[in-house]
Formats: structure tokens, C-alpha cells, sequence
């Protein structure tokens, strides 16, 4: 009975308080032929209110709050589904869900401001909670967004590529060597070349990516994989589909490159990087334009002549040095291995055998990981030196290193798995469940459960 005498006479106390702090504006009031009354009571309505009709104008703005953050949701949902490295976030869309985090940190601090106040005190908390409750339905409002979240990303200039480390002296030199020649404005045409398995690619792939940041100096990288087997159809469309424009199969052949042409113009400086070229090729016949103002050729192949045929400024890869071959080769062959002292010969003499490759390296290394018996490495090497002897090309060594390889699967069926491999295109990105079903399909996966 005391506490709730106390309690009363406390909420009396601070009515009368705030009433004196508002005779000024009574007198005002009388002035302007308002009701003194009514000013009053609307004065003292909108500051206060009693702690329970609080409490349930709180429950309101947690519920208003629960479906602000439901729709947050659904907005970063949208983006994931929306956003790739060609498009960015709408500038409304960002500093929208940045409003609904920062009324999430409001709501959470007049919580807790609620609760550290006392049971009469908090009635004058009602207008902070108004306040939030109308934010936060403007923000539900002004979240529904009816079109796309995202628009174009002008600082986007080509895909990422994936990419292994590059190991050796020698190979960062060579990109260095390119790097240098890119940045050049006098020259236009770069030729990348070196026999088979010695790391065109994985070089030229990681200067691809480091060109993507140079989005002030190129507007566009573009990355075709040409092959052995050209065609200029192919490769037209191949360039046509890189810049997000289809070619009508059926167009006049005479007319498809003038197309091409005009695509790279109109895209102002690019990189243009010709992988794998086994041939020489006929840059008008695909229609690609002599680079100029800035524009860059960038090929990588197996022959000189293709350099040379395109006039290209010339940067040959060579192969590991001996200690960095024998250091990608005890890398990949295994700890667990290349701390057998007994091993150490056998193994530098095969190391050799691979004639600094990082392919050839990589493959027979890998094929002898987790081998500790002296005689199988025995037999390995006097493999590779029988079939060494025969071989006369360096690209058919690149091929019989990886026979050495297909010939130390453990069994046919898995012999016969990876032949699977070989029915699908060159240069296509092979599926593991597609692999699988072609495997099933073709009898080498028999056992139930094998999948």
C-alpha cells in the first residue's frame, strides 16, 4: 500500500512538473485564441504515456521491425541471384539496407533504453516509439522494389580466370617480360610460345588477371581458346559470345567478320588473348582489327612461325631450371616419399627424364606419390629412358610422360573412365556427374552403389 502511495504521488510529482515547464506556451496559446485546456492535454499526450499502452505500442514495432528485417531478407536473396561480376548493387538498394540496419541498432538501443528506465518514467519514451514505428513503415514501403536491384558495372572489364601458382624463376621473368610489353603503347602484338606442357597457359592466364585491374588503361579482356582443330565460325562466335552479342549461324560469311570488326572497335581499348594457336591465322579473315590506339594482340603457341606470321614482339618460355625442377617434383611427389635417403637417386634421375616440363613434372610426380619401393621406381625409370629413346619431338615426349602416367592406373575400368574423357570436345568443361553417367553408360562402372 506505502509503494503504491509512493508510486501515485511520484507520477503526480512529474505531471506537475511538466506542466509548469509548459505556462509559457499556455500564454502563447491565449494569444493565438487557442483552448489552454486542450493545448495542455495534447502537450502531455503526445510526451507520455502509461507504461503498459507502451509496452504494447513496443510489441507493434517489433512485429513492424520482424517484417522490415523479412523483407531485408528477401532484397539480399534478390542480389545473390542477381549480382555477377558484370553487374553492382543499385545505389538505392545499398543505402537502403544500410537505413534498415541502422533502425535495427536504433530499435535495439531504445530497448534496452526502455528497460533501464523506471516503471513511471518510461510512459515518456511514447514519442521515441512513434518515431521508429513510422521509419520503420516508410522503410518497408520504400523497400518493395518492383524492378531489377542491380545495373551495369562499368569498372567490370572481363572474368576472372582460375589459375595455379607460377613456379620458377625463369616463368616469372617471362611474365614480367609480357607484363612490360603490354604496358608498352608502342607495341600492339605479343606472341607467347614454347613447346607443350611448359606453362603458356598458366602464365599468360595469371597476366590475364592482373590486367583486369587496369580498368583505367582497357575497357574490355578478352580470353578465346582456339585449339588445334580451327575454325573461323567457331572462332567468331567464340569473340561474338565474349562481348554478350550472338551471330546468326546462317549470316554471309563474307559479312560475319566486318561484324566481329566493328564489335572490337566500338569497344574502344581491348585485350584481345588468342590461347593455344596451333596454325597461322588471318586476322582479317576473322575479322579481328589491327590493334591500334592502345589496343593489344595477346597468342600463345607451340610455333615461332605463328609469331612471326602475325608479327608479333616474341616471348619464349623456357623450361624449369634443374633446381627448380627438382623442387616442383619433390612438391608434388610427396613428403612421405622424398624423405626415403635410399629414393633420392632413382628420383633425380627421373626428375631429369621430364626435361624441365612443369606438365610432364606435375604428371609423373603426382603418379608416383605415396610410392616407397625402390623397385617400382626402378621400373619407372627405366620405362621413361626405353620409351625416352624413341622420342623425337619434344611434343611427343610431352605425350609419353603422359602415357607413363595413363599406364600406372590401377586397373582397366579406371584406364577406361578416363578414356571417357577423351569423347568429349576439346577444351570442354567436363561435368563430374556427366563423366559418371557417360562411365555408366559405356559399361565401366558396373557395381551397384559405385557412384
Amino acid at each position: 500500500m506505502l509503494l503504491r502511495n509512493l508510486l501515485h504521488l511520484y507520477i503526480y510529482m512529474v505531471m506537475v512538473i511538466k506542466s509548469i515547464k509548459m505556462v509559457y506556451d499556455i500564454h502563447i496559446c491565449f494569444y493565438m485564441d487557442f483552448t489552454a485546456m486542450d493545448f495542455f492535454l495534447t502537450k502531455f499526450d503526445e510526451s507520455w504515456d502509461t507504461p503498459t499502452n507502451l509496452d504494447e505500442k513496443m510489441k507493434d514495432l517489433k512485429r513492424k521491425q520482424a517484417e522490415l528485417n523479412a523483407l531485408k531478407g528477401d532484397t539480399k536473396s534478390r542480389t545473390t541471384a542477381e549480382l555477377h561480376p558484370r553487374k553492382k548493387l543499385k545505389k538505392e538498394v545499398e543505402l537502403w539496407l544500410e537505413n534498415v540496419e541502422r533502425i535495427n541498432g536504433e530499435i535495439e538501443d531504445l530497448e534496452q533504453k526502455i528497460g533501464e528506465n523506471s516503471f513511471a518514467s518510461r510512459g515518456f519514451l511514447k514519442g521515441n516509439v512513434l518515431k521508429k514505428i513510422q521509419e520503420v513503415d516508410e522503410l518497408y514501403q520504400r523497400g518493395k522494389f518492383h524492378n531489377s536491384l542491380v545495373v551495369d558495372n562499368p569498372g567490370w572489364i572481363g572474368q576472372a580466370l582460375s589459375t595455379t601458382t607460377l613456379f620458377g624463376d625463369a616463368a616469372k621473368t617471362c611474365m614480367e617480360k609480357i607484363w612490360a610489353f603490354l604496358m608498352d603503347d608502342d607495341i600492339q602484338k605479343i606472341g607467347v610460345w614454347g613447346t607443350e606442357g611448359i606453362g603458356k597457359t598458366t602464365i599468360v592466364k595469371l597476366v590475364h588477371n592482373q590486367l583486369l585491374k587496369e580498368t583505367e588503361r582497357f575497357d574490355i579482356v578478352i580470353w578465346i581458346t582456339v585449339s588445334k582443330e580451327m575454325n573461323i565460325i567457331k572462332l567468331q562466335n567464340r569473340i561474338a559470345r565474349a562481348m554478350k552479342v550472338s551471330l546468326d549461324e546462317d549470316e554471309d560469311e563474307t559479312i560475319r567478320p566486318g561484324m566481329i570488326y566493328e564489335m572490337l572497335v566500338r569497344k574502344g581499348k581491348y585485350v584481345l588473348i588468342l590461347d593455344d594457336l596451333w596454325d597461322k591465322l588471318s586476322l582479317e579473315e576473322v575479322g579481328i582489327p589491327e590493334p591500334s590506339n592502345g589496343s593489344k594482340l595477346l597468342v600463345t603457341t607451340r610455333l615461332l612461325d605463328v609469331c612471326q606470321y602475325l608479327d608479333c614482339r616474341e616471348v619464349r618460355v623456357p623450361t624449369l631450371s634443374n633446381p627448380d625442377a627438382w623442387s616442383l617434383f619433390l612438391k608434388k611427389v610427396g613428403e612421405d616419399v622424398s624423405n626415403h635417403p635410399n629414393l633420392l637417386p632413382i628420383m633425380e634421375s627421373v626428375a631429369t627424364e621430364c626435361d624441365g616440363l612443369p606438365l610432364a613434372i606435375v604428371t609423373i610426380a603426382s603418379s608416383m606419390s605415396g610410392v616407397r619401393d625402390v623397385h617400382a621406381w626402378r621400373d619407372a625409370l627405366h620405362e621413361l629412358k626405353r620409351n625416352g629413346e624413341t622420342v623425337k619431338k619434344m611434343e611427343e615426349k610431352v605425350f609419353q610422360k603422359l602415357q607413363f602416367s595413363y599406364d600406372r592406373l590401377r586397373d582397366e575400368e579406371l584406364k577406361n573412365c578416363f578414356l571417357c574423357c577423351a569423347l568429349l570436345p576439346e577444351d570442354w568443361e567436363i561435368e563430374t556427374d556427366e563423366l559418371i553417367h557417360l562411365c555408366i553408360a559405356e559399361g565401366h562402372i558396373k557395381e551397384m552403389d559405385s557412384m
